[in-house]
């Protein structure tokens, strides 16, 4: 019988909540090993998940966008939108869970809640729950180098989260977002109600214990918002259509043509040490087929290192070579 932390705030700018949320993790203690944040949003942003290279994703945009914490692909948040993140000490707080099924153990208290007060809700896999067959609430994930866990659930309660490609950079895609579907919204519960009825869920599904977090709400965390990815120094390889959305990378290479500098970015999930291991198993070496492939193998096929939205690992060899073509030309 887990302890946990909850809190809800009925008003917080985006800036804020996405500070809050990226800080949950770092509250969390032995004794209380599961911490749950809500809060109704104000404003109005775009939000880039923690890997995508914005240059690719927005293209030039005057819109306000700052970059969350977990992966995944751009969502528009503010008015009318729920935020809740949930910490965990690691993938099994609340239950036993094995690699590659993190979603799949961890959303259960968010459905069995919100199922207790009519909402059929239902997680058919991706990135995205569903009311019926309909997408509803958006969530993404973060495992930090400590294997410490943040889900961030985006509510569609007034407005939608989702951003249509035309108001994005990348190319045109094969794969229809959300596989297709047409975004909903859960307007039966109040912003209140309903951050009350998925810490329920908690309590029912896997017995949480819950405490007021006064310690949350005094936060001061930053957040990571408008962190960028681009750089001058580094070229960049075409955005390569994955299930979920894109795979690029960037590269810069030293006077020798070796590895100095590589960045995989897109709208995938992976535990965070995956990209920093590459760029540091890769540094010093040759762009050549052979050495990356081997690499991106290693690291990406590791045991215990979360990833999800790349179907094919030689999609991150192939952005990578190709950056390097390019960083290899700009160097002449």
């Amino acid at each position: 019988m887990p302890a946990g932390q909850f809190t809800f705030q009925p008003a917080v700018p985006v800036a804020r909540a996405l500070s809050l949320g990226a800080a949950l993790p770092e509250l969390l203690t032995p004794a209380c090993p599961v911490a749950l944040y809500a809060a109704a949003l104000q404003g109005d942003s775009l939000c880039l998940g923690h890997y995508q290279h914005e240059a690719q994703a927005l293209g030039v945009t005057e819109r306000p966008w700052l970059r969350r914490a977990s992966g995944g692909v751009t969502v528009r948040l503010g008015d009318g939108i729920v935020y809740l993140a949930l910490a965990l000490a690691d993938r099994s707080s609340l239950m036993k869970c094995p690699p590659g099924r993190l979603l799949n153990r961890n959303v259960r208290g968010v459905l069995t809640g919100l199922r207790q007060h009519g909402v059929a809700i239902n997680y058919f896999g991706r990135d995205f729950l569903s009311v019926g067959a309909e997408p509803a609430i958006y969530v993404g994930w973060d495992i930090r180098s400590d294997d410490r866990v943040l889900l961030e659930f985006f509510v569609a309660r007034e407005s939608a989260w989702f951003v249509p490609a035309s108001e994005l950079a990348y190319p045109d895609r094969q794969e229809p977002a959300l596989r297709g579907r047409t975004p909903t919204q859960i307007t039966q519960l109040t912003a209140a109600e309903l951050a009350q009825a998925i810490a329920d869920g908690h309590a029912r599904s896997f017995a949480v214990t819950w405490v007021d977090d006064a310690q949350l709400s005094t936060s001061t965390a930053a957040p990571e918002q408008r962190e960028a990815l681009a750089s001058h120094a580094l070229a960049w390889s075409r955005p390569r259509e994955e299930p979920i959305g894109f795979v690029s990378a960037g590269v810069r290479l030293d006077a020798h043509k070796l590895f100095a500098e590589v960045r995989i970015a897109g709208d995938f999930f992976a535990h965070r040490a995956c990209t920093a291991t590459l760029q540091t198993q890769l540094l010093g070496r040759e762009p050549n087929e052979r050495e990356v492939g081997e690499a991106v193998d290693a690291v990406f096929a590791r045991s215990g290192y979360d990833v999800e939205g790349i179907r094919n690992l030689s999609v991150i060899r192939d952005a990578i070579l190709e950056a390097a073509e390019r960083s290899a030309i700009e160097r002449g």
